[in-house]
């Protein structure tokens, strides 16, 4: 099983085709100056979603000091969490992108794609996001056998509400395992989580159950 389907997966939607062909990636090297280019975003992205970003301008949410993100089922999106921090005002973000597969390929491919010059240590890329500093370790694993292990103070979810229907503790042990002050950033579920809910567009979410929520 798949952690998500964003992974080596061709998408349809309204008539618009996205698929990643991985290929090699000779790194470039940190380069602040290399901001990712809109133009070429937009062919990672449905038009629709990418229109709804503006409705963070919506959201007022102050990050931990030192962010460290946790991305299950990541697949081949290296776009989505970068929109939201940047918006939050994260300046350095140290971030865990785990799959059940490997697609740091697919990461690394669309991140030259659009203009993004990146440093590689292993599973390991550092770059900067429009001025802000990301070091991103990709995960090959199951989610739910190591997050006990993880340590985290943003949780961001995407298109996973299927794959963790499958573990019906899977919501608490992540709000457990969240710091103190921690954040979760979810297109679906939490319900049961007793956190202050932050107000959200519902739209954010390709189901309109946009969770955002501080662990206080």
């Amino acid at each position: 099983m798949k952690h998500s389907e964003k992974a080596k997966k061709a998408s349809l939607s309204d008539g618009q085709l996205i698929s990643v062909e991985p290929r090699a990636i000779t790194p470039k090297g940190l380069n602040k100056s290399a901001a990712p280019n809109i133009d070429q975003i937009k062919k990672y992205m449905f038009a629709d979603e990418f229109d709804n970003l503006k409705l963070l301008d919506k959201i007022k949410l102050t990050l931990p000091q030192k962010p460290i993100l946790l991305y299950p089922g990541c697949g081949a999106d290296v776009l989505f969490p970068f929109f939201y921090m940047e918006h939050f005002g994260a300046e350095e973000l140290t971030c865990i992108f785990v799959d059940i597969q490997n697609t740091l390929s697919e990461l690394t491919t669309v991140l030259d794609e659009i203009g993004i010059s990146f440093a590689q240590e292993k599973h390991t890329l550092h770059f900067y996001w429009n001025g802000m500093l990301v070091h991103l370790e990709f995960r090959k694993a199951n989610i739910f056998e190591i997050i006990p292990k993880l340590t985290y103070n943003i949780y961001f979810e995407r298109a996973f509400r299927i794959m963790k229907s499958q573990y019906e503790e899977y919501e608490t042990v992540v709000f457990n395992n969240l710091n103190k002050n921690g954040i979760i950033v979810s297109d679906s579920g939490f319900q049961q989580c007793n956190f202050k809910r932050i107000k959200v567009p519902p739209e954010l979410s390709a189901y309109h159950e946009m969770v955002i929520g501080v662990k206080e």
